[in-house]
């Protein structure tokens, strides 16, 4: 009888694949979330709130394959998810977006920007 020989360990994804899969993660759920707002937000607030996170996948996307500009796009990065952080605190102040759906973005923009925080520590120390 063989014996099964010893299964190797899975890799482990880089950080920065896993952002980029939060991010997206985070961008998928707010586009299905804010179609069900308020039409009259929609074009406005509901607007900006999506833009802002797709841009923040943009440019993790560009600092994951642009060395160069890594360190620039991880901090337009940073910057467009505090934007994005913002402008949801308003549509919740409002009570344009529901509770729930608060929720799960807030926690999905924390998850994100606590990874994205990693990174950019990441490629302080490595660069010249």
């Amino acid at each position: 009888m063989n014996t099964p020989s010893p299964r190797p360990q899975p890799r482990r994804a880089p950080d920065d694949l896993l952002v980029l899969q939060r991010a997206e993660d985070l961008a998928t759920f707010v586009l299905q979330r804010s179609g069900r707002w308020p039409k009259s937000q929609r074009h406005t607030t509901t607007r900006r709130l999506e833009d802002h996170v797709l841009d923040v996948v943009d440019d993790l996307v560009v600092a994951r394959y642009d060395k160069a500009a890594r360190r620039e796009r991880l901090a337009a990065a940073n910057l467009r998810l505090e934007r994005a952080r913002f402008v949801l605190r308003l549509l919740a102040g409002s009570q344009l977006c529901p509770a729930a759906h608060y929720e799960g973005i807030a926690s999905r923009l924390d998850d994100v920007g606590r990874l994205l925080h990693g990174w950019r520590t990441q490629a302080r120390e490595v660069a010249p």
